[in-house]
Order: C-alpha cells, then sequence, then structure tokens
C-alpha cells in the first residue's frame, strides 16, 4: 500500500500534564506513559481542519497519551503517541480511520470550530459532542518555520497491536511560553479524563498551517 494523505488547513495541539495513574487507565497493559517528571504524564489534545484527504473535508479531534517511541534505522520521532479517543465531523472520516488504523472513535459526528483571534496570534479550537460544548482549547503562535517532522502512533484493538510512521510536513510555529489554556467541561466525551487534574496550560503548544500528514502504511507489532 502506498502512503496515505492527508492536507489540513490548520492543527493545533496542546500537550498538558495529568497524572500517570490518568494515563494508565486510558492506555492499553503493557503500554506505559512518558513521564515530565514522576507522577505526571503528558494529555495531548489536537484539532484539526482537514481540507484534502480520501473522504473529504473534515474536522478532528484527537486525545491521546505521549507514549516511548519505536526507534529504527536511526530515525529517532519527534514524538509517539497513543490515541485513546478520536472524533470526526463526518461518518466517512470516522468509517476511514477505523477501518484502515484501527483508532478508537466516538461514535457520533461532532461540531468543530478554528476561531482565530483579532490579530490572528491565537486560534481557538471549540469542539461539541451530543450537541453541547465537550472542549475549548487555544493555541498561540511564536516563529514559523517548514518542516518536515516524523511521529509515531500505537493503537490497539481485539484484532492486534499496530504501529503507523506519520510525517507531517507544512508551516510549524512550536513554544514552550505557556500561553495557551484548555477548558475540558464536564461532558461523557471526557469521561476518560479526571478533569479536576489536568493543568490547564498547555507546557508545549504546536500549531501547524498549510501542511499535510503522509502516513506509512500500518504495521502489526
Amino acid at each position: 500500500m502506498s502512503l496515505t494523505r492527508y492536507g489540513y488547513a490548520n492543527a493545533i495541539n496542546g500537550f498538558f500534564e495529568f497524572p500517570t495513574e490518568n494515563a494508565r487507565r486510558v492506555l492499553p497493559s503493557g503500554m506505559e506513559p512518558v513521564e515530565v517528571h514522576h507522577g505526571s504524564s503528558v494529555l495531548a489534545v489536537t484539532v484539526f481542519h482537514f481540507d484534502e484527504s480520501e473522504v473529504g473535508e473534515y474536522g478532528e479531534v484527537v486525545y491521546a497519551v505521549l507514549v516511548p517511541p519505536f526507534v529504527e534505522d536511526g530515525r529517532l520521532p519527534k514524538g509517539a503517541f497513543y490515541p485513546y479517543q478520536v472524533a470526526t465531523t463526518t461518518k466517512a472520516a470516522r468509517q476511514h480511520a477505523m477501518e484502515r488504523w484501527h483508532l478508537p472513535h466516538w461514535m457520533d459526528d461532532v461540531e468543530t470550530e478554528l476561531e482565530p483571534s483579532a490579530d490572528g496570534k491565537s486560534l481557538t479550537a471549540r469542539a461539541k459532542a451530543e450537541g453541547t460544548l465537550a472542549l475549548e482549547m487555544t493555541i498561540t503562535d511564536h516563529s514559523w518555520d517548514e518542516v518536515s517532522h516524523l511521529y509515531q502512533s500505537f493503537q490497539q484493538d481485539d484484532d492486534g497491536k499496530y504501529m503507523c510512521n506519520i510525517l507531517f510536513e507544512g508551516e510549524k510555529s512550536e513554544h514552550e511560553e505557556e500561553t495557551g489554556r484548555i477548558k475540558l467541561h464536564d461532558h461523557p466525551f471526557n469521561k476518560g479524563i479526571m478533569i479536576s487534574e489536568v493543568f490547564e496550560q498547555p507546557f508545549r503548544e504546536m500549531w501547524m498551517r498549510k501542511g499535510h500528514q503522509l502516513f506509512d502504511p500500518l504495521r502489526t507489532l
């Protein structure tokens, strides 16, 4: 199978500290989270606006835990993730991701929006599930560079364990200024998270625009 390409207009991501105990509850047995310091792991929240894909334009929300990468051939990924919940704005996108990538999904369409600030220096994402607001996240910009960065995603379901390499290319702003924020609402969408124990400010913020993801074929572990 050839590479799978997804083009995005915008993608924002925040790394938030939350208890390792909580991280372990959403990870499968045998997989350990990466700790920022003892007892504190990383909740990665990403919101995409895809404007190019095999299944058309759609929005996507990903909740993931940062995990150790798999290093081979001298390629060190910038990060590795275990996505434990993915939500999309269309049924076609959801079915595509479940069938091809074995990703766990919120099984109804969600609503997403990405609203830029008046000065264009920040982007606020909102996600509604079951008609009510579940997530609000603001990510701010810094300096911009053209990048080509390797990441990894690990998945597991009843049929097996999987991994894929993902190349992100496009314009990227990344910093640790702690100027963004997240608000997780009391909502079934956030049932895997102890909301009161998630840090509201991200210790790392990423904003990518006018780029694409290139997925290698899924590998069975």
